[in-house]
């Protein structure tokens, strides 16, 4: 087989990586090495560890392909904050003109 040649990108719903993830915790528990019980699902130590730490954020929703949502009302209360601050630096800025026009500092 040519070594240039490379196998297809798989991609996996957060359904079948949740069973993988269970697969290979009864296999461990069933007396298999991580390594073997890992080979066994055909995909590499570093991808388990992967979805095994997205798992312990505790949102299942995490083990899909990419990052984890943001919820929903964070995402606008940040918005609501850059809004406010462009409206205090816009306020800031006419402070400043108008102390110019009038001489207040002097």
């Amino acid at each position: 087989m040519d070594k240039t040649a490379r196998k297809p990108k798989r991609i996996f719903t957060p359904d079948q990586k949740l069973a993988i993830l269970q697969e290979i915790d009864r296999d461990i528990k069933a007396g298999k090495t991580i390594t073997e019980a890992v080979a066994n699902q055909s995909i590499v130590q570093s991808l388990y560890r992967q979805w095994k730490k997205q798992l312990a954020v505790g949102v299942r929703s995490s083990l899909r392909n990419g990052r984890a949502p943001v919820d929903k009302d964070k995402k606008r209360m940040s918005q609501e904050i850059e809004r406010l601050k462009g409206i205090i630096l816009s306020q800031s800025q006419m402070i400043v003109d108008l102390k110019k026009e009038t001489n207040w500092d002097s």
